[in-house]
């Protein structure tokens, strides 16, 4: 199972997962990062792009009512989640 996201978790691109996230539930001192959440990307111009949101996420497991995010999970623009919380993992 993979570790769970939250917001402040980094991506490939590089980037970060900038949230909102759900502040009621934290993952180790972080808000858990779910499906919608945003995602900003760190490429210098003229390849950096608008912030996406995370369209997938686990399908088992709900956060505030959305899927939670995981790492591997990926933004619209293709980045995957890259950092988590490895004492926290979410199946699905």
């Amino acid at each position: 199972m993979p570790a769970a996201a939250r917001v402040g978790d980094t991506t490939a691109h590089p980037g970060t997962v900038t949230g909102p996230g759900v502040p009621t539930v934290l993952i180790g001192t972080m808000p858990a990062a779910v499906m919608g959440d945003m995602h900003a990307c760190a490429f210098p111009p003229p390849a950096s792009h608008p912030p996406t949101p995370f369209t997938g996420g686990s399908g088992t497991v709900l956060v505030g009512n959305r899927p939670a995010l995981r790492m591997g999970d990926m933004a619209g623009c293709g980045a995957p989640i890259v950092m988590g919380e490895i004492t926290v993992l979410i199946g699905g």
